[in-house]
């Protein structure tokens, strides 16, 4: 049939819509790979990022800790990486499988050695973080928020709040704090140890090293008393573990010198003090 003559109308034309292409397929690279840091990774000389997580850097606390996890997690193992269109510097994107299903950032996470990033994952790995995670790795979690925490070179005089873990000074500024730290311990120490010699020569008597002092009387200030017991033990100091001087018949009758607690000082035929028990002892009426 031949076209007529007049043109179609513009509501009877049949437009033909080409079909879009198709995606291109993802990007998969498979191979031993060798770990640069807690969230890198080399594959065929290709660096890669895990994607979604963040990670310490080495110089950081827990850096060299989340490396060597890592490390531990890929030794010996093909690592597949579906690689994802963004990069992040000079670094491919990309989410990385062990041949048993395992997402490594997923285990970073799970260690607390990385944390979830909610602006490139989502919060995909926040419910695998510890309950401390954010604690520990304090400057990864500060650099999510926009806060680069300035090196000891930077700002020398900086210190961090008290809430967060102080970072390594430099090597001059620690070996003078370490001396400082040195001086004040001994004096510390050697104050202490010379509160404790004066405590302890507080509590010896002038006469006999084992008689408190204040407590040396003269014979008149103490009452008579007779002993209680069928032998009672005179003792070289006021304690039941020292030493029997030797012994007193019951019945006889004492004078003390001097006491120390319940212990009651007496004079023995060598002149020597022993010291016997007052619960052996009973008071004589004048």
């Amino acid at each position: 049939m031949r076209p007529p003559d007049r043109p179609i109308p513009r509501e009877m034309r049949i437009v033909v819509v080409q079909p879009n292409q198709e995606p291109p397929p993802e990007t998969i690279v498979r191979g031993r790979c060798w770990v640069v840091d807690g969230d890198t990774i080399v594959i065929d000389k290709m660096h890669i990022r895990l994607a979604g997580i963040d990670a310490p850097e080495l110089d950081h606390p827990w850096g060299r800790q989340s490396k060597w996890t890592l490390v531990k997690l890929c030794k010996g193992q093909t690592v597949t990486a579906h690689i994802k269109p963004e990069m992040s510097y000079d670094r491919l994107v990309a989410q990385c499988f062990l041949p048993d299903g395992r997402d490594l950032a997923a285990e970073l996470v799970k260690v607390g050695l990385a944390l979830d990033w909610p602006k490139f994952s989502g919060g995909k790995y926040r419910h695998l973080e510890p309950a401390d995670a954010r604690k520990k790795l304090w400057r990864a979690s500060l650099r999510q928020g926009g806060v680069m925490w300035p090196s000891d070179d930077m700002l020398p005089a900086v210190r961090p709040p008290e809430a967060l873990p102080v970072e390594r000074p430099h090597a001059a500024a620690n070996r003078r704090s370490s001396k400082r730290n040195y001086r004040v311990g001994w004096l510390i120490v050697s104050g202490f140890l010379v509160l404790l010699a004066g405590c302890h020569l507080a509590g010896r008597g002038t006469d006999d090293g084992n008689v408190p002092v204040g407590t040396r009387q003269e014979a008149s200030a103490f009452p008579r008393f007779r002993v209680t017991a069928n032998a009672l033990n005179v003792r070289a100091a006021p304690a039941a573990s020292a030493t029997v001087l030797t012994q007193i018949a019951g019945g006889t009758s004492v004078v003390p010198t001097r006491m120390s607690g319940s212990w009651y000082g007496i004079e023995i035929a060598d002149g020597r003090t022993g010291w016997v028990h007052g619960s052996f002892l009973s008071r004589l009426e004048e």
